[in-house]
C-alpha cells in the first residue's frame, strides 16, 4: 500500500468533476440524492450592473440561504426583500419544501414572520461568539 496523505485543496476543475461523479455513481447505486448544488440569483440595473446576489443550495427538497448582499449605495431600497422573495419562487421552482437560513440580525425578524418565516432555534455564542438563529419557511414546490 502506498502513502496515503490529507491535504485540503482549493477549488479545482478536476477534483470537483472526479468527485461529483463518485457521488453520482453513489447516490444511483443506493437510489438518494446527496448532492448539494451551489445556486446564484442575482439583482442587476436595467444597465446591467450588478447590484446584489445571493448565494443558496438545494438538498432533497431544503433550500438554504447561505449568503445574500446588496452593494452599499443600494441599500435600503427593498433589493434584499425582493432577492428573498425570489429565492422562495426558485427553490420552489425547483421543487423544495423548505427554505432555510441562519442568521445573526433579526432586526428584519418581524418581516419576515409577517412572509410565513419562522424561527426554529437559537445558537448562543454559535459562530463568531455571536447568538445566530435558524429561520424557515415551509413552501409549495411548484
Amino acid at each position: 500500500m502506498s502513502d496515503i496523505t490529507i491535504r485540503e485543496m482549493e477549488q479545482d476543475e478536476e477534483f470537483s468533476a472526479w468527485f461529483s461523479e463518485l457521488l453520482s455513481e453513489e447516490d444511483a447505486a443506493e437510489g438518494t440524492s446527496s448532492r448539494v448544488e451551489d445556486r446564484y440569483l442575482v439583482l442587476s440595473s436595467e444597465i446591467g450592473d450588478w447590484v446584489g446576489g445571493l448565494r443558496y443550495t438545494l438538498q432533497g427538497g431544503v433550500a438554504h440561504l447561505v449568503e445574500v448582499a446588496v452593494a452599499p449605495a443600494e441599500r435600503g431600497q427593498g433589493h434584499a426583500h425582493r432577492l428573498l422573495a425570489a429565492f422562495e419562487e426558485r427553490a420552489a421552482s425547483n421543487g423544495a419544501h423548505l427554505v432555510e437560513f441562519w442568521t445573526d440580525d433579526l432586526r428584519s425578524e418581524s418581516f419576515l414572520l409577517a412572509i410565513g418565516w419562522r424561527r426554529v432555534i437559537a445558537r448562543t455564542g454559535y459562530i463568531g461568539g455571536r447568538d445566530w438563529y435558524l429561520m424557515e419557511k415551509t413552501i409549495y414546490p411548484s
